[in-house]
């Protein structure tokens, strides 16, 4: 088995006898503790809390290139500063990790690469983005899962995600919010219990609807939002995740690892593919190894004039597949929140089809039993998975 060297403070050594996936775990608080180690180590962790870019001369004069070093950085506060990261770590071949990752994810990300195991932290949670504000990614949601309900007898969950927006007014929400839960998930004490009790249950799906207190939308830890999806993936079949347009905070990085579907709303403006989302793309997503592609592009809002990018046009801009064209409802959209109705229910044809197809899509990639289907039987893929644009990293 593999032995594995760690600097840094935090309780990695704990977490990965656990797994008993690698051998002797050697942890120490600085670089030159290292060269006292009485095993030949065949891989190194790194933490920012422990060490800078100015000591990777050192680590690779006591860990061979050859050897897989990797670096974890829990916060990079600006994109120049993720290049300079990201520099140092090609310079010295050292493996820069995705930031906000928990203590579980990063030896879940070393052990897929080390060991070529592939860890998907659940198959039966979708999340949803925005490329920008008013782009309707929890309009979106909410009519996503009330599809989705009238296609399968499970039991699913909406987790509003977005801490800018807590998503309670599409009906008469009656459950309680993400901020007055957090004290349990700083603990780690939320039980399935206390999140059933936290929850409304409108008669379709379950909903914890997002932060109210305005004071901590940027103060959500990693290890708190995965410690909620966990237990909720103990109360409900399918989780679909609101997650709305910002990618720079503890919410949008746990939905982003959670997901097995990751679904990016758009519109037809041009804020959307050619200013907030590029930017995410290279600043956030492209330096940790993800790729446009990684999404499904949902076309929301869509006016066929021939002065708008077309669906073709917009795909080549974000780099990605559509999985649905959703068309303008703008009116109808209105009267829905004002009747607390859900648009899915009183939209057209034209709109209901395309959240048909997505949750055709979900019920095969998923593999969840429809209301048509005999009882043990399981609804076949409707997509096929594949695809090879490149993106944003196009020439």
């Amino acid at each position: 088995m593999l032995h594995i060297g760690i600097v840094s403070t935090k309780n990695y050594k704990e977490e990965i006898n656990k797994t008993k996936r690698f051998g002797a775990v050697v942890q120490v608080d600085s670089i030159d503790k290292l060269n006292h180690a009485n095993v030949t180590l065949e891989a190194v962790l790194l933490d920012d809390e422990s060490i800078t870019t100015r000591d990777f001369e050192d680590v690779r004069e006591i860990i061979p290139a050859e050897k897989p070093v990797f670096y974890h950085m829990k916060n990079i506060r600006t994109d120049l500063v993720m290049q300079k990261v990201s520099r140092f770590c090609a310079l010295h071949n050292i493996t820069l990790l995705k930031e906000g990752l928990t203590v579980n994810q990063v030896i879940n990300e070393m052990s897929k690469q080390l060991l070529k195991e592939d860890f998907i932290a659940s198959n039966r949670v979708v999340s949803l983005f925005g490329t920008h504000s008013g782009a309707g990614v929890s309009t979106t949601t909410f009519n996503l899962a009330k599809a989705l309900s009238e296609r399968i007898n499970e039991r699913i969950l909406v987790l509003s995600l977005n801490t800018w927006d807590p998503a309670d007014y599409f009906y008469k929400y009656k459950g309680e919010y993400l901020n007055e839960i957090k004290s349990e998930l700083s603990s780690k004490t939320l039980t399935t219990d206390r999140l059933l009790e936290a929850v409304h249950d409108n008669g379709h799906f379950l909903h914890l609807a997002g932060n109210k207190d305005i004071k901590i939308q940027r103060y959500y830890q990693a290890e708190e939002i995965e410690h909620l999806i966990t237990i909720s993936k103990e109360i409900a079949d399918v989780i679909l995740i609101d997650s709305g347009p910002h990618f720079d905070n503890a919410c949008a990085t746990q939905a982003f690892l959670s997901a097995r579907i990751k679904l990016l709303v758009t519109t037809q403006e041009e804020k959307g593919y050619k200013g907030y989302f590029p930017h995410v793309f290279e600043q956030l997503i492209k330096p940790h190894g993800s790729k446009s592609d990684d999404f499904l592009m949902v076309l929301n809002k869509h006016q066929p004039e021939m002065s708008l990018i077309n669906e073709k046009d917009l795909e080549l801009a974000l780099g990605m597949e559509r999985a649905a064209t959703i068309p303008d409802m703008s009116t109808d959209s209105l009267v829905a929140i004002k009747t607390d109705k859900f648009l899915y229910d009183i939209g057209s044809n034209i709109y209901r089809k395309p959240l048909d197809n997505l949750s055709n899509l979900i019920i095969g990639e998923c593999n969840l039993q429809t209301k048509t289907n005999e009882p043990g039987t399981k609804s076949k893929s409707f997509f096929k998975f594949g695809f090879s644009k490149k993106g944003f990293e196009r020439a």
